[in-house]
């Protein structure tokens, strides 16, 4: 490694998202600190406007882009500004970042934003420049947000309606945060993830909100530019798992099955009629669930009902959709040694099958959504969403996780046993 690259390591802590991680990152010249979600299903450097004091920054700079992005679940719009982000030993300096004037409901649940870390496919802007002169707004930028109230001509202020507007602007890509500071010489292009959980641990029946983010199962890590060398991390050898295309982390999901059950096939990109240069499994950080397409899904459950006791009576509420993961089971109807170990098998890097083990301790998550309850945290295919798996934390929970953009045509990720403690 270059002398002059840094790493920046990041604490995280799943409380804020419902599961999900966010680290703390500081904004502006008033570096004010925003908790953002870790994902790599997204790319923009998001945040809520009122978390953030946009008015207070010295070094913001406004400009005529638009941003507006939907997710599996959750939506945004706002403008886009520069200013300085900084992280520990790493600054960058008029760095693009959404400010949301307006969101769908829940999508950053307790958190101020997302940081992005897929590629720049997925963060498209839209030069309003041409539209806000033609009306007359002076200067012609989106901060502050230039469309006024319900009754004004200019509002579009909705989600749905704002989208049509939109179709009237130029479409250009927002540089991402991560691809700026690995192109700018200020770290590797390369980030380690480590999770412990999909879902927040509660305990005991009465705990205080802080001691739920002192809760090492509620903790995890971003190393930004780091890697292989945090050989404390981890042990045993990497598996690598190819990046077939670099619009999310996209890799080719091969079959599932519990150990020693059948193969069940997932459908391939041209099966599931999903875009060219695509592939039917993305790697998600910002996912609390790992989501598969509907048949696949099915044979799953029909594989773990044969095999465990009373599966189909603890299953059943979490086929009927994700508000079962508000409620959960009764955790002592529950017995994780019954439940065998599911197998996930991949395209490798050099085109051979490779295969990680998600077991009962990471599907099953205990002490969630509250203390003596447990969840299963795999699910059907999102509604709106094709027959493409989203392969989130509880795949994830049990290893040190390497994103290698530097690898291979697209990258690689790797994955080695996680240790106990970090």
């Amino acid at each position: 490694m270059s002398s002059h690259l840094h790493q920046s390591r990041l604490a995280l802590t799943n409380v804020l998202a419902e599961g999900g991680y966010t680290a703390s990152v500081k904004l502006g010249s008033q570096a004010t600190k925003v908790n953002l979600i870790i994902d790599t299903g997204s790319s923009t450097l998001v945040v809520h406007h009122n978390r953030y004091q946009p008015e207070l920054d010295q070094h913001l700079r406004p400009s005529t882009l638009a941003q507006e992005v939907c997710y599996g679940l959750g939506g945004w719009l706002g403008a886009v500004i520069y200013t300085k982000v900084a992280t520990p030993y790493l600054q960058l300096d008029n760095t693009p970042v959404a400010l949301v004037y307006r969101e769908a409901e829940h999508t950053f649940l307790n958190a101020d934003g997302i940081l992005g870390l897929a590629y720049h496919r997925l963060n498209p802007s839209y030069d309003m420049g041409r539209y806000l002169t033609a009306h007359s707004v002076e200067p012609p930028v989106t901060y502050p947000w230039p469309f006024p109230g319900s009754h004004h001509p200019l509002c579009h202020q909705d989600l749905t309606d704002f989208k049509a507007l939109l179709y009237t602007a130029v479409e250009c890509d927002v540089p991402t945060y991560f691809s700026l500071m690995e192109e700018s010489g200020r770290c590797a292009n390369r980030f380690a993830f480590i999770s412990r959980r999909s879902s927040i641990h509660y305990a005991s029946e009465r705990v205080e909100h802080h001691a739920l983010h002192d809760d090492p199962l509620n903790q995890g890590w971003l190393i930004l530019g780091g890697g292989e060398e945090h050989t404390q991390c981890y042990h045993g050898d990497f598996i690598d798992v190819k990046v077939v295309h670099d619009r999310y982390y996209n890799v080719n999901l091969l079959s599932i099955n519990i150990a020693g059950g059948d193969s069940i096939h997932l459908p391939t990109v041209a099966e599931a009629h999903l875009n060219r240069g695509s592939s039917n499994a993305i790697i998600d950080t910002g996912a609390s669930m790992v989501s598969l397409p509907q048949m696949a899904f099915s044979a799953l459950m029909s594989q773990l009902k044969a095999q465990v006791p009373n599966a189909a009576e603890l299953l059943a509420p979490f086929e009927q959709g994700y508000k079962a993961q508000q409620r959960g089971i009764d955790a002592s109807a529950l017995r994780l040694s019954d439940w065998p170990d599911i197998e996930f098998h991949f395209e490798g890097e050099n085109g051979q099958s490779v295969t990680l083990l998600c077991p009962p301790t990471s599907y099953w998550q205990i002490n969630t959504p509250a203390y003596g309850k447990a969840c299963f945290k795999f699910m059907g295919q999102l509604p709106q969403w094709p027959a493409q798996s989203i392969l989130g934390l509880p795949l994830l929970n049990p290893y040190y996780v390497v994103f290698r953009r530097d690898e291979g045509e697209a990258g690689i990720v790797r994955f080695a046993a996680l240790v106990d403690e970090v």
